[in-house]
């Protein structure tokens, strides 16, 4: 089983590329660890990673595009998916500064983090075509898909722990008031902006 190392280092920068890029996963957790900290949406990310990797094992065995093959599912999916991170957005959006947060105020969990991750449209598109357009063990077709839904899985919990950790980076512009608003507000239309191109796609 002679693996292809040309393919593999093209996989993997393909990976970073478009896993990494900013989209309504990483711009939910960026905007979840500002608003509320790294610590406090661990559980968010979580919950994300669960649902990313649900969402690799349904693209990669083709249960994704079966049930979209299915009349009047596709929009559906997108409807509820575009509702989802409207309500995500606007959570984020309206998180009080950091001086106005009390021990006892929601976070996003695991959850929310689950469903972002299940309803990403982004998502299933780059796994799509990460599955599709590589092909590193091409003697063993199992085989290569699993490994390349392993190395998916891989660098994409290095890549959402780090926009979390970007996102919790900025707490310390929270403790004003007016700068906290701007932020997660800007958090907010980013999110909302890449579910839109997400869509469009």
């Amino acid at each position: 089983m002679a693996l292809d190392n040309a393919q593999l280092g093209a996989f993997i920068a393909a990976t970073l590329a478009l896993v990494g890029s900013p989209g309504p996963a990483t711009l939910g957790l960026a905007g979840a660890g500002a608003a509320f900290g790294f610590r406090a949406a661990r559980r968010f990310l979580a919950g994300m990673l669960c649902g990313a990797a649900t969402s690799i094992f349904l693209t990669g065995t083709g249960a994704v595009a079966a049930l979209l093959a299915v009349p009047g599912v596709a929009p559906l999916m997108v409807g509820v998916a575009a509702l989802y991170m409207l309500y995500l957005a606007y959570r984020i959006a309206t998180a009080p500064p950091l001086a106005e947060q009390s021990g006892g105020r929601p976070v996003p969990g695991f959850l929310p983090g689950l469903l972002l991750a299940l309803m990403n449209p982004k998502g299933y598109a780059v796994f799509a075509t990460l599955f599709a357009g590589f092909v590193m063990l091409p003697d063993d077709p199992v085989s290569d898909a699993v490994f390349k839904g392993v190395i998916i899985m891989a660098m994409l919990t290095a890549i959402d722990t780090s926009w979390l950790y970007a996102g919790g980076a900025l707490r310390h512009w929270f403790q004003e008031p007016i700068t906290s608003r701007r932020i997660n507000i800007g958090f907010a239309v980013l999110l909302l902006a890449s579910v839109l191109l997400a869509l469009a796609v």
